[in-house]
């Protein structure tokens, strides 16, 4: 039997490993959200979310139909006495090497492509390669219930709001929330309602009416 009081140091605890945080993704110092499979998921929604948009812009100017003022740029692939930028004249043609005067208008760009590449492919070059693309469209005009009425030149992205915005805002007396549209479709112009955030194609003709009260 042993007497006295024991002086030796209390036996220390057991180690703790390191807490294990969960990532944190950050815009800026602001959190959005923890990382881990609802973070990802998140994250990939929220990309689509941005690039549905665009997406939808790039798909309607790929249905878009030529028109007088568009420049294209035509590329025939190891042929470049046949390649070269054109415009659309007055008629919506353009001078074209080896065929004389093509009727664009009303086209698209896919089926102009196709077309140069077929006539070409008859005539003169076997099997051409050809890649057309549009370095300007023609403006867009926009009357009525604006500051600053005109034609203005047309902008990749282009809405009824940053139409307004560009010719100067809204008058006093302007309906905002929607506007009237003229557009030229392939029997002819067609006239459109339009919401604030829709598209505005080129050479798209955009009257905001004058509110009721």
């Amino acid at each position: 039997m042993k007497f006295g009081m024991d002086f030796s140091a209390p036996p220390r605890p057991p180690a703790r490993a390191p807490a294990c945080h969960t990532p944190v993704a950050r815009f800026g110092n602001a959190p959005l959200f923890r990382a881990g499979r609802l973070g990802v998921f998140a994250l990939l929604l929220w990309s689509v979310c941005l690039l549905m948009p665009a997406t939808a812009m790039a798909q309607t100017l790929d249905a878009y139909r030529l028109g007088p003022g568009d420049r294209l740029k035509v590329t025939v692939f190891d042929h470049p006495r046949s390649s070269g930028d054109f415009e659309l004249d007055s008629l919506g043609t353009i001078s074209y090497p080896l065929l004389g005067r093509v009727e664009a208008r009303g086209q698209t760009i896919v089926e102009l492509q196709e077309f140069l590449r077929s006539e070409l492919d008859k005539k003169y070059i076997v099997n051409p390669r050809v890649s057309v693309e549009v370095l300007n469209y023609r403006p867009f005009y926009i009357y009525g219930e604006v500051n600053r009425a005109g034609s203005y030149p047309y902008v990749i992205g282009l809405t009824v709001r940053r139409a307004v915005a560009i010719a100067g805002g809204f008058t006093r007396r302007a309906r905002e929330g929607s506007a009237e549209l003229v557009r030229e479709g392939t029997e002819g112009t067609i006239k459109l309602t339009k919401e604030i955030d829709d598209n505005v194609l080129p050479g798209d003709i955009v009257r905001v009416q004058r509110r009721l009260f």
